[in-house]
């Protein structure tokens, strides 16, 4: 989810992560490698159907806002160490793009690897996370998020951010989605707070 996976917090300041870690001493999970039809039905569906969907307003330019969210999640995804680019499978050799990979590190050593399905800036880009090839465990197969861009003034955008997701056991689906409708709001505002600072401070 992430960045949902990673960005998702319980108030106060506890995590989704502490969340699925604990639900993990109950249960067992395995990723699985996802059918690429089921992320190409996923990618239409986040656009109409979405399981969770909010929208926030940023006082920064379009495009800073657009560059921030995509490229430097380990400012504001609390845990977060570093973050990696592969763009060998680019559509766009050498840049971010459709095929690039994003790989987030977290202090503890985890990471999680999302591969870019969509990217047109500064205006959308979609991702899904592989939680196959990731080694954060949370009890999902796959999270597929899209977000969207407005110019709401000359420095001020609007960022709409839709979830798809799959949890891997039936019995924890109430959990996952809890999670989500509780801490979705929450940490994207604070990452709002995290952009608005930092493009204050560089214009100074």
């Amino acid at each position: 989810m992430k960045n949902f996976v990673l960005s998702l917090r319980f108030p106060p300041r506890k995590s989704l992560i502490i969340l699925f870690v604990y639900l993990l001493t109950l249960n067992t999970f395995y990723a699985q490698e996802i059918d690429s039809k089921i992320i190409d039905q996923e990618l239409s569906r986040v656009e109409v159907n979405p399981d969770q969907s909010i929208e926030i307003s940023i006082n920064a330019p379009l495009r800073y806002v657009f560059n921030f969210l995509s490229k430097r999640l380990n400012e504001y995804v609390e845990g977060a160490s570093a973050v990696e680019f592969n763009h060998s499978d680019s559509e766009v050799k050498g840049e971010l793009n459709i095929g690039s990979i994003r790989k987030l590190k977290m202090e503890n050593g985890d990471f999680l690897v999302q591969r870019f399905l969509q990217f047109k800036p500064p205006y959308r880009y979609a991702y899904f996370t592989d939680m196959e090839k990731s080694t954060l465990e949370a009890p999902l197969n796959y999270s597929l998020a899209r977000y969207e861009f407005t110019e709401s003034s000359k420095e001020e955008t609007l960022v709409r951010i839709s979830v798809v997701y799959e949890p891997s056991s039936r019995l924890l689906a109430f959990f996952v989605r809890r999670a989500f409708n509780s801490s979705l709001r929450k940490d994207f505002n604070r990452a709002a707070k995290t952009i608005e600072l930092n493009y204050r401070n560089n214009a100074q």
